[in-house]
């Protein structure tokens, strides 16, 4: 099979989402028998499992700012209950992103230097951070087949602050174009993003969706969190952050309150329970009084008991909103998996998209009174169920077998050989 370097700036022991596709892509291309290895950053400490080729980390400014403090490593955006949402300040300054210079130069230098051990036929480059593309451009020039995998879109719908200027933001769409259509692959894990890229002729992207890793929560025990969850009612189960555009919880609490207010009998039923970081904002939000029903703030999570706590979940609770229509994290994935049904306020979204196709209900993310309607439908348990028969196709090993299907044609077409079209 081929040889890959798959480059990531997230990943393991890195807790936040962006690490969870490349530990994933990692682990099940490496099952489909193809030889990976990953170049990452030293900036989240190592793993045990670490050593010789398999996980390379390049060195990292922000590393050595952490150890000017006295940390031995970064905090991830998990390892506390609180945080503030602003961005480094560098975010409004250097093009595209910061570790255009904190990180990306030294992961190049890795990267040829990786490459001249094992020569690589194939270099999969993931962003965030946008700046990493550069290291398959590096490897591209070099003969390596190249396929840039673009969680959440560049400059479609971005996250990053926009740029205080007319010239850095010129600056910063010229970097797209370049790097993306010099790609021999581009993937996107939503069809918003794919079809932007097209629409500014910039590449054709091929869909590969997110998954859930079906190993990671069959291992994780529902009864080792039930002590966080109220028996007497019905546990709406919220994990993660609310902190990025489109996730913004207000409409949830208003819908709270309008059912608290017109059908308690309903709301006694019913507890919300959040487990993931918060903004002060946030935390005051929560703090609004919706009784008869309950909200519970049970803090950030270790991985495997924030998967426990969505499996032992009455209902599961998604948040899109259309200002960020490309919206659909890893979280999505592993909730179809998980098992419990979805509310999920999500219509004009990827997120809602996906939950329809499963046979679930979707309603607007921003509309008080449809959320009263569904929260009073989830106390009475009257949520749809996701179809039992789509949850494979939204698991890491078909995920894995599609991107080894775009790895393939890569290299077929920087080689020259043939390959079939795509269908």
């Amino acid at each position: 099979m081929s040889r890959i370097l798959l480059v990531a700036y997230f990943y393991p022991p890195c807790t936040d989402t962006g690490a969870h596709r490349p530990a994933a892509l990692a682990k099940y291309l490496r099952r489909a028998g193809h030889d990976v290895s990953v170049l990452t950053t030293s900036a989240y400490g190592t793993l045990s499992t670490d050593g010789g080729d398999q996980v390379v980390r390049a060195a990292d400014a922000q590393l050595w700012r952490a150890r000017m403090h006295g940390a031995d490593s970064v905090d991830s955006l998990y390892d506390t209950d609180t945080y503030t949402g602003k961005s480094h300040p560098l975010s409004k300054v250097i093009v595209p992103e910061p570790l255009a210079l904190a990180w990306t130069p030294f992961a190049r230098r890795k990267a040829r230097k990786l490459h001249r051990r094992q020569a690589f036929d194939c270099v999969i480059t993931t962003s965030p951070p946008e700046s990493i593309h550069s290291v398959g451009r590096t490897l591209q020039r070099r003969g390596v087949a190249w396929v840039a995998d673009i969680r959440d879109a560049w400059t479609f719908e971005p996250m990053r602050p926009e740029f205080p200027t007319a010239l850095q933001r010129r600056l910063d769409e010229r970097l797209e174009r370049k790097r993306l259509t010099a790609a021999d692959a581009v993937v996107c894990v939503a069809e918003p993003a794919c079809r932007d890229l097209r629409d500014r002729g910039i590449a054709d992207p091929i869909l590969v969706r997110n998954g859930a890793d079906p190993e990671l929560l069959d291992a994780a025990d529902p009864a080792s969190v039930a002590e966080l969850l109220d028996a007497a009612r019905v546990s709406l189960v919220y994990t993660g952050r609310f902190g990025s555009a489109g996730r913004d919880p207000g409409a949830l609490i208003e819908g709270m309150r309008l059912l608290a207010h017109r059908h308690p009998e309903d709301a006694i039923n019913l507890e919300l329970v959040v487990a993931g970081p918060l903004t002060e904002s946030e935390r005051g939000l929560f703090g609004a009084d919706v009784t008869p029903a309950r909200v519970a703030l049970v803090g950030s999570l270790e991985r495997e008991r924030a998967l426990a706590l969505q499996r032992a979940a009455d209902v599961l609770l998604l948040i899109a909103h259309p200002v960020r229509s490309q919206l659909a994290n890893f979280k999505l994935y592993e909730y179809v998996n998980a098992g419990p049904p979805i509310l999920a306020l999500a219509a004009g979204t990827e997120a809602g998209s996906v939950i329809e196709e499963a046979g679930g209900e979707v309603i607007p993310a921003d509309d008080p009174e449809a959320i009263a309607v569904g929260l009073s439908n989830a106390a009475r348990r009257g949520v749809a169920p996701i179809d039992p028969a789509v949850r494979a196709e939204h698991a890491y090993p078909a995920v894995a077998e599609r991107m080894g299907d775009v790895i393939e044609r890569a290299i077929a077409r920087r080689t020259g050989a043939p390959y079939p079209p795509r269908p």
